[in-house]
């Protein structure tokens, strides 16, 4: 008589390719005629890919008259993509929750976002991002931004930088000046600077930006994309670019409208067929975006 063991072999569920999305933060606070943003990161799995549609529906059930974001984004197997969803609040203070929808080939997904919009209720201050940046590698970007005070805010900012992913020779980024004085009413200028190398992988990157003052600390994000180098003779022409904003209309219906930008720069085209500027609304505080390419050894 023979004796043995029975083997089990435990089930393979099989995967079917599908992506997620979610937002980094979570949950949003925004005052009364200002503005707040959160970075939507949408993940391929098993090789899912297709182009991505988003929609933010606003209105009064939202708290938010405004939700800029980017467009023409592809998901690409097993990658991710990035936008920042800036949110513009209405007028009555609240908790509410933002519904976003995230649309690739036939598959569909939610995520709702809480969001808080209350009055300024002390001295305060904020800074205003554009949603995204585009430079070539080997090239320095000088961006003018801004600080606003809120509820009579006055004193001095500093301001610090991370990029990530943090992988060796990823773009710098600087200000000029590094600490700002801001008065009651009165917005205060600054240069944020980008620099590039060579060897700065080409991709795209989440960039950071921590405002403090004592106790009172912001963190502002935006995404840099870089390019391909290329000489000066071989740079692409102007461009426009288009992002799309969901704002309620006169029936407080939310509605899908396209708000394109004009040439910019001639560096805030495509940078390759698939380098699209995904520049989100300047809903209050334009930014100039001035590029300098640095000398050659040649030049120097």
């Amino acid at each position: 008589m023979l004796f043995g063991t029975l083997g089990l072999t435990k089930p393979v569920l099989a995967t079917s390719p599908d992506f997620t999305m979610a937002a980094n933060p979570g949950n949003v606070s925004v005052s009364l005629g200002y503005w707040a943003e959160t970075m939507l990161t949408i993940t391929s799995l098993d090789s899912f890919e297709g182009t991505i549609q988003l929609d933010a529906p606003v209105g009064p059930s939202t708290g938010l008259v405004g939700a800029g974001f980017s467009t023409g984004m592809t998901l690409t197997p097993n990658g991710s993509v990035s936008t920042d969803l800036q949110l513009i609040p209405g007028t009555t203070p609240g908790n509410y929750d933002l519904n976003i929808t995230a649309t690739v080939g036939s598959l569909t997904h939610y995520l709702v976002i809480p969001v808080t919009v209350s009055p300024v209720s002390g001295p305060d201050f904020t800074t205003r991002l554009w949603g995204s940046y585009s430079t070539l590698q080997d090239w320095d970007i000088s961006i003018q931004e801004q600080l606003v005070s809120l509820g009579g805010f006055k004193g001095q900012v500093t301001l610090s930088a991370t990029v990530t992913p943090n992988i060796p020779n990823a773009p710098a980024f600087s200000f000029l000046p590094s600490t700002v004085d801001l008065s009651a009413g009165t917005p205060a200028g600054y240069t944020a600077i980008v620099s590039t190398t060579m060897s700065t992988p080409v991709g795209n990157y989440i960039v950071a930006v921590t405002a403090t003052n004592g106790t009172i600390s912001h963190v502002y994000q935006a995404i840099m994309m870089v390019g391909d180098y290329r000489p000066q003779s071989e740079q692409p022409g102007p461009g426009n670019s288009t992002s799309t904003g969901n704002r309620p209309s006169s029936n407080s219906a939310a509605t899908n409208i396209l708000l394109p930008f004009g040439n910019a720069s001639s560096a805030l085209s495509t940078l390759r067929s698939f380098w699209w500027l995904q520049t989100i609304i300047g809903f209050s505080i334009a930014t100039l975006v001035v590029y300098r390419r640095r000398l050659s050894l040649k030049e120097q």
